[in-house]
């Protein structure tokens, strides 16, 4: 049989001998290692970018439609699971990888909306730094007829371009799509003109045949595979369009293939597939060699052909199994027409001397084969293909190798990878469905020691996915509100898509004819409470009393809602995971499996998560095939190999999961206040007080404990247990960073699937040291003395250790959960990536202000596969602090607090407060959240608490030197640039510029009352000598006074300053004294300096400079009587003759006022005031009170100057004089004299006026007195 297929069985010369691998068994190989893990995204989440809709035309539309969606999160709600389905699940999907070097270089492509749409869109992990856009666009090209099964191809074009290739039903067109790489990160770049980028063409065998399967092997190679077992080689020269296709067929040549091309033939050789009728001939998995002169295909008939593409030739085939066959035993043999993962063709340089290339094919009946061809020379037929090891047997691994197992497994897909392997190593990738179930295993293995590593080397990837998380359970005393545990847990990022929850809701409401709890108008928290409280309203509760239902019965209704409400949400989350292929970058050895609604990348475990995922026996079996590449560099060297850790691991695990509901929200409970709560006992104290809360004498079951000690068992029970395992467990966390940055960032769907790897290894982390703390609290409070001395266990140590550990773990739990909630708008979060509003939607924190800081490691040294789990765990180190030795957690807290206020996310900020520590520098930072949040007390307060320990320089590290500008950049890179550098010159350098900093945020934020506080404070401890400082404090002082009406101390702060400064703040003091009720009072007692009396007299002349008052009794303001005032200022440093002159003015107005307010004759002069009751004129006794107190002021005045000259003359008043321009003109000179008689003739002109003695029409100047 060798001979027949060309098959060598000598050894001469560079041949191999058959004698390579022994006769396997017909057992299939098992695998039990866990070295990969899943780490899935869904599609709908990833980037946020614009979606790019285009329908293209038919042969009858005059033009496409062409439309760009913004996503946005919640966007998407479909009425049923078939809508859904319809259009977020693909019936079709794969990642192609482009051989070009421009960006993007992974392109993932779907088939939607029953197979009229293709969405396009960038799958890259990572780009060059110098690249600053990011792939974010989708592409979704309608279709006027259904793309054919298998009628999808891709190729490279030099000009960054990619070429998409699809078949359709309908006319059966050939349909080119020149796609520019450019398209997928700018959203005008594929204009409405489809003529330019999309071409249909219709090949004339299309008329006699319908195509099958369509392959490409560049822009202008292509065969199709037609029903009747013929396949069309496609080209076209280098200046055509692809309108014009070159046609030429490969066929057998035999008379009976001609004979099908004219007869639809129906028999039992024949097999249906997508509504076409295939030949047994017909390809239905085809690839071109390396070099593209060979067509190698698998068809129906269970063969295995090589063809010379240019000739259109036959030049070798075979069985799939290497055997001889009847034609009558086609029929049982025949291979299901829809599966095209039936062949894979790779290179192997330098594997076996002589060898072109390889080719796997794989075989589903008799319990599925692989099989290696070997092509040496596929023009020479059969001397130059031969089958590698043709006596072994090599089956897929079994998932279920178990005899109770009944699932059937089948092989779904495979893939093959050689990447940066020398010689003949491969890396062989398996994925086992079994309806909804699904298992993707790994071999990596040597060409020439293949049957050997098939047996006993290959691993397994875990699945790690978010929605697989137990959902939370309430218990009876549970505080928590039913409604809030399930939102978290719903909503918890990357869980499920918006999308999901709500067709879910949807579906749910209608179910139970909820309509208004359907509200799309309101936010999807509020809808998902209103459904679930309308439906438990709906329903009879029994009821305590009158007040409402009993709070129990509701609490176990919303329970069971929820839960009701998840399993719609489960059964629609399992639809988007149903795996459909693996692809595999060769470039790169990056591993990838796609699903109808997501993508998973499979990347390395690390070796926590080895031991996690591993139970002791099988890491001690398969230590060989552990490699899990690390940058960390453990000091500490640990004697307990992994499968040692990973007995403490899972028995760890294993105790537990024994606790109930209860049990474990006690503990988790108790363990919050313990990590961020100041410890008042000592550790054995602690661990008593841990133990005695929470009962873990009752809550631990005697089957837990033996469960426990049979676990440790192989370690020597609970005596064998040491300080080093569990320390040597905490060295496993990720403790150093990559110090060498590459020239690679990661894209923005390389974020996404760096944030949910942390997110996953966050979970899975914390849960590990949370399990190895409660054995410890158990162990050290239960285990009788002896046992634990003799262990030489140090409780205290590993109890500190694990603390430390669970609080960084915390945070990180915190990060990775809490999504971005502070003002939209583009912004640029970590390093130099700019996000834009619709990007910001949904993002955590951990993402925006860690993720892109973080440089994925070069792939010069290590696959994709191992350099994205290093990324994750930096990511990680890079939360904590880095590298930095000198940065303690305390710090990273701060700078985190800091980070979230410098974006303005005061609701973030808030939440993160319960992590803050009680340093200094971190309550002058809750003092700035208290001040941005309004909270002006709690804010005055952290500032006075942080003042004694924050102007201290030495509280900076030494490097900083001790000079200003490396002071003010500690903090300001401290507070993650949340301080500026001129705000941060203000620390280090004592009180006064500490609290001269805390006044101007006072200042800024409009609180003049703290602001004025702490300038005082300023002052109290500045130097006299620094007289700027001072005076800069003092003036500061005396705005904010003034601004609160605190008079007294803008006095007191006035006082201080230099008589320069004094004169030109002074009015605004004077201003701010009239504005108050009692204002002129506190004027007049207040000690004026001599040298301000003139300024303040300035002032108070001037009227225009007065303040509107609002004075008691009264609703519109009105200027105070200046003059009085102004009068009063003077008499009270007795400067009567400045008195009189302000008061005799007034008189002199209101008598003009009176007199001149004559109206048309016969009328009243307008003196006689209206409203008077008892007839009495007001007007004329105020005019009277004026002229008395003029004249007793100027009487004062002539009496102080005679007793300070002692003479009396004549008796004349030479010193009862004034200046006053009252009639508007020149200043004239006053005397009593004047004044007396002023008064007498104003009393004289009332006598008439009451005589009724006037003469009409005249002025009053000239009315007859006499």
């Amino acid at each position: 049989m060798g001979e027949m297929y060309g098959i060598s069985t000598g050894a001469g010369g560079n041949e191999v001998s058959v004698a390579w691998g022994k006769i396997m068994g017909t057992q299939a190989p098992t695998a039990s290692l866990h070295a990969f893990i899943e780490t899935q995204i869904d599609l709908e989440i990833v980037g946020h970018g614009p979606v790019v809709q285009i329908s293209l035309p038919s042969s009858r539309a005059s033009r496409p439609q062409r439309r760009v969606v913004s996503t946005t999160t919640g966007s998407a709600a479909f009425k049923n699971e078939e809508a859904y389905s319809r259009s977020c699940l693909a019936t079709a999907s794969s990642i192609y990888f482009s051989k070009l070097q421009s960006y993007p270089q992974s392109f993932l492509w779907r088939i939607l909306e029953n197979s009229r749409v293709l969405e396009l869109r960038s799958a890259d992990l990572r780009k060059n730094v110098n690249n600053r856009v990011d792939a974010t666009v989708v592409l979704q090209l309608g279709f006027p007829s259904a793309i054919r099964k298998g009628g999808v191809a891709f190729a490279d074009d030099e000009a960054d371009t990619l070429n998409v290739f699809i078949l359709t039903k309908g006319n059966d067109d050939l349909v080119t799509l020149t796609v520019p790489n450019k398209s997928f990160y700018d959203v005008a770049a594929l204009n409405e003109n489809t003529s330019e980028w999309c071409k249909s063409f219709r090949p004339a065998p299309f008329n006699l045949s319908p195509p099958h399967r369509l392959i490409a092997g560049s822009p202008r190679q292509l065969v199709v595979a037609l029903a009747d077992g013929k396949l069309l080689n496609l080209t076209r020269g280098a200046g055509q369009d692809a309108s014009t296709w070159q046609e030429l067929f490969c066929e057998d040549g035999k008379w009976g293939s001609s004979l099908r091309g004219l007869i639809n033939w129906q028999g039992n050789n024949t097999v249906r597939h997508d509504g076409t009728v295939l030949d047994q001939n017909a390809a239905i998995a085809m690839s071109f060699s390396p070099s593209r002169t060979h067509l190698l295909t698998v068809c129906a008939n269970h063969t295995f052909k090589i063809w010379n593409r240019a000739k259109g030739i036959k030049l070798f085939t075979s069985d799939l199994l290497h055997q001889s066959r009847e034609p009558q035993d086609l029929p049982r043999v025949m291979l299901d027409a829809g599966s095209s993962e039936l062949l894979r063709v790779f290179e192997a340089e330098g594997a076996i001397a002589g060898d072109d290339y390889y080719a796997i094919t794989y075989t589903p009946h008799d319990g599925g084969h692989f099989k290696i061809w070997a092509i040496r020379d596929a023009d020479h037929g059969k001397s130059g293909v031969r089958v590698l090891h043709p006596d072994d047997i090599l089956r897929p691994p079994d998932p279920d190798s178990s005899p109770e197992g009944k699932a059937i497994w089948k092989m779904a897909d495979f893939n093959i990878g050689v990447g940066e392997a020398q010689g003949s190593d491969v890396e062989l990738w398996v994925l086992m469905r079994s309806n909804k179930r699904y298992k993707t295993y790994n071999l990596k293995c040597n060409l020439l020691d293949l049957p050997t590593a098939w047996s006993d080397q290959w691993t397994v990837v875990a699945t790690e996915m978010l929605g697989q998380q137990l959902p939370p359970s309430l218990f009876p005393s549970d505080p928590r509100d039913p409604s809030e545990v399930w939102l978290g847990y719903m909503l918890y990022p990357g869980r499920y898509t918006h999308s999901i929850l709500e067709t879910a809701l949807s579906m749910y409401c209608s179910a139970r004819k909820l309509s208004k709890a359907n509200d799309p108008s309101a936010a999807l928290e509020d809808r998902l409470c209103s459904a679930i409280v309308a439906q438990v309203t709906s329903q009879p509760v029994k009821h305590d009393t009158e007040a409402g239902p009993h709070f129990a019965e509701y609490r176990e209704a919303m329970q069971q809602e929820w839960s009701l409400f998840h399993q719609e949400v489960q059964d629609l989350d399992r639809l988007r995971w149903q795996v459909l292929t693996l692809a595999v970058d060769d470039r790169f050895t990056m591993p990838c499996s796609i699903s109808a609604g997501g993508c998973a990348v499979l990347r390395r475990c690390s070796n926590l998560e080895s031991m996690a995922r591993n139970t002791p026996a099988v890491l001690q079996h398969s230590r060989d095939l552990l490699e899990a590449p690390s940058i960390e560099d453990n000091s500490r060297q640990m004697p307990q190999l992994p499968y040692e850790l990973s007995i403490l691991i899972q028995g760890a695990a294993t105790f537990t999961a024994t606790f109930n509901a209860t049990f474990e929200h006690s503990c988790q409970t108790w363990l919050s206040s313990e990590l961020w709560q100041e410890p008042l006992f000592s550790v054995a104290d602690r661990i008593s007080k841990y133990y005695e809360h929470c009962a873990f004498a009752e809550e631990v079951t005697d089957s837990a404990i033996d469960n426990l000690r049979d676990s440790l068992a192989p370690l020597g029970s609970f005596e064998a247990l040491t300080t080093d395992h569990f320390l040597a467990i905490v060295e496993k966390l990720p403790r150093l960073m990559e110090t060498e940055k590459s020239s690679l960032v990661s894209s923005i769907f390389g974020l996404k699937i760096l944030v949910k790897g942390a997110q996953e290894m966050i979970n899975l982390y914390e849960r590990i040291l949370f399990n190895l703390l409660m054995v410890l609290v158990f162990l050290e409070v239960e285990s009788p003395e002896e046992v634990v001395s003799e262990s030489n266990l140090n409780t205290s140590t590993v109890f500190m250790a694990l603390i430390e550990q669970l609080k960084q773990y915390d945070v990180m739990q915190w990060l990775a959960k809490s999504v971005w909630t502070g003002q939209q708008g583009s912004r640029t979060v970590s390093g130099e990536r700019t996000f834009s509003n619709t990007q910001t939607e949904g993002l955590t924190i951990l993402e925006s202000l860690f993720a892109a800081d973080i440089r994925p490691q070069s792939l010069d040294r290590q696959p994709q596969s191992v350099s994205l789990t290093d990324s994750i765990q930096d990511l990680l180190v890079w939360v904590t602090g880095g590298n930095s030795v000198s940065m303690t957690l305390e710090q990273v807290l701060v700078n985190i607090q800091g980070n979230l206020l410098k974006e303005n996310d005061t609701a973030s900020a808030s939440d993160f407060l319960r992590f803050q520590p009680s340093t200094a520098w971190a309550m002058y930072i809750r003092g700035r959240l208290h001040l941005v949040l309004g909270e002006t007390a709690d804010a005055a307060l952290c500032f006075q608490k942080a003042a004694y320990q924050i102007y201290e320089p030495q509280t900076l590290d030494q490097d900083s030197g001790g000079e200003d500008d490396l002071v003010a950049l500690h903090y300001h890179q401290a507070s993650a640039k949340y301080l500026s550098m001129n705000e941060a010159r203000h620390f280090g350098k004592g009180l006064p510029k500490y609290y001269t900093h805390i006044l101007v945020l006072f200042q800024t934020a409009c609180f003049p009352s703290y602001a004025a506080q702490f300038a005082q404070l300023a002052i109290q401890f500045t130097h006299q000598s620094s007289s700027e400082q001072l005076k800069s404090l003092l003036i500061s002082t005396f705005k904010s006074s003034l601004q609160t009406s605190d008079t007294q101390t803008a006095y007191t702060a006035l006082m201080r300053l230099p008589h320069e400064e004094q004169s030109k703040v002074l009015p605004d003091l004077v201003k701010a004294l009239l504005k108050l009720p009692n204002g002129p009072s506190q004027l007049l007692e207040l000690p004026w300096p001599a040298q301000l009396h003139p300024i303040i007299d300035k002032y108070l002349t001037n009227e225009k400079q007065f303040p509107h008052v609002l004075t008691p009794g009264t609703t519109t303001p009105a200027v105070r009587d200046q003059r009085k005032i102004l009068a009063a200022w003077r008499l009270h440093h007795d400067d009567f003759r400045g008195a009189a002159a302000a008061l005799y003015f007034q008189l002199h107005q209101q008598t003009l006022q009176t007199q001149k307010g004559k109206q048309k004759a016969g009328t009243l002069p307008r003196f006689r005031i209206e409203g008077s009751s008892d007839g009495t004129e007001k007007g004329d006794r105020a005019v009277d009170e004026g002229y008395l107190t003029v004249i007793n002021l100027m009487a004062c005045i002539s009496n102080g100057a005679l007793e300070r000259a002692n003479t009396c003359n004549d008796g004349r008043d030479d010193d009862a004089w004034l200046l006053s321009a009252a009639n508007g003109g020149k200043r004239k000179v006053v005397r009593i004299e004047d004044v007396r008689k002023g008064w007498q003739k104003e009393l004289d002109r009332r006598s008439v006026v009451e005589g009724g003695r006037w003469g009409f029409g005249m002025d009053d100047d000239e009315m007859d007195v006499g």
